[in-house]
């Protein structure tokens, strides 16, 4: 087992001076480099929001969304790798304690993944049959596991039906040894995230590696597993989209101080118009941060009462982490417009910032549509 660190936060800004250092060297490896993977694995942050039981560290949601805020701030791309590999790595949670042991029982046990319905198990003499293809598999390369998603087909290639009556979505996980990279990934923003395509050969595996995602029960640790594995995802994307557009924003500051101005016109920093809108986004970020730290937080303290988690407490979890993704694009955004041409030219921490966010903001959870079901439960409409 990991020997945990007792102050997650601070031995993430401990790793800032290593992980600035590593930024251009990961984004042109376009995976995290051996360094930086090491330095993690010492950590124990990778197991960050892995149950205590199983010698992770089983962080409160506070220090979940501060930590990856830290990571991301110090670079988009290393902070969401780890954010990626730590929420994956979380779900050993809904694992049979067997499994899970065998995870992350060893320092650097990891797990990397997609967990889209991109792949199919089927019942073979007490084992599951498994197989899939899945695209976007951050943190992959260094990953010692893989997880997929999937339905459970009955004989007839139908999903079984679980006692809720939902069809069996699953998840399931698999050794490195038993996947096949397929590369794919050759973008403008989070480069060094290694998110590449992978194929699960098909293999079996027993029983408890596999739960369903929808319904999912935790075998070990306390309440904050019992937000279910979609919201936990959740919370690493809410520390990650603050870290980036708070970077922006330190970055900004930077550039006017050092006298930013266009020919003939005043210091950007004496600028009215600047100078507000400046304060606006600066607010508007201090705000979406007490959000999510509000909804998170309060609704695993709700758990840790023992109340049932309820649609309307995911829609909320879900749809605070988009409108949290909006506010941070509009915040680098406007960094990024005014640092005019010194954002142009690389290096440019600024430019990259805005890379990141902006690829980010693409991830299928913090699609807008999210607010969609929140407002119907607000309005009490079907």
């Amino acid at each position: 087992m990991n020997q945990p660190c007792s102050e997650p936060l601070a031995e993430a800004r401990a790793l800032r001076p290593l992980i600035e250092a590593q930024a251009d060297a990961t984004d042109d490896a376009i995976t995290l480099t051996e360094p930086v993977v090491d330095a993690f694995v010492r950590s124990g942050l990778f197991h960050l929001m892995v149950p205590r039981a199983l010698g992770g560290l089983e962080a409160d949601p506070d220090t979940i969304i501060d930590v990856f805020e830290e990571l991301a701030q110090a670079d988009g791309s290393i902070g969401w790798s780890v954010m990626a590999n730590a929420s994956a790595t979380s779900y050993v949670a809904f694992l049979a304690p067997d499994a899970a042991k065998e995870i992350v029982g060893k320092p650097g046990g990891t797990i990397a993944g997609q967990f889209a319905p991109n792949g199919q198990l089927r019942r073979d003499n007490g084992h599951y049959r498994v197989s899939g293809r899945y695209q976007f598999g951050s943190g992959i390369g260094h990953a010692t596991h893989a997880g997929g998603g999937g339905f459970l087909l009955d004989a007839n290639d139908q999903p079984e039906t679980l006692p809720s009556g939902l069809p069996a979505y699953m998840c399931y996980f698999v050794p490195r040894e038993g996947i096949e990279l397929l590369g794919g990934w050759d973008v403008m923003g989070l480069r060094g995230t290694g998110s590449f395509d992978y194929e699960v050969r098909e293999q079996l595996i027993e029983p408890g590696w596999a739960f369903p995602i929808f319904e999912s029960e935790p075998k070990q640790g306390g309440a904050l597993f019992r937000i279910g594995a979609i919201a936990l995802a959740g919370l690493g994307h809410a520390g990650w989209g603050l870290g980036v557009a708070q970077r922006a924003l330190d970055e900004i500051e930077k550039i006017v101080e050092g006298g930013r101005a266009r020919m003939g016109g005043a210091p950007l920093r004496d600028q009215q118009v600047f100078q507000r809108e400046f304060a606006q986004k600066t607010l508007a970020l201090r705000s979406v941060r007490l959000l999510v730290h509000d909804v998170f937080g309060r609704i695993v303290a709700e758990m840790d009462r023992g109340e049932a988690l309820r649609p309307a407490q995911m829609q909320e979890m879900t749809a605070a982490t988009a409108y949290m993704t909006e506010v941070c694009e509009a915040v680098t955004l406007f960094a990024y417009r005014c640092a005019g041409s010194q954002g142009l030219r690389n290096p440019s921490l600024i430019q990259r910032c805005f890379r990141d966010m902006f690829t980010g903001g693409l991830h299928v959870y913090v699609d807008r549509r999210t607010y969609d079901e929140f407002g119907k439960g607000l309005l009490g409409a079907s």
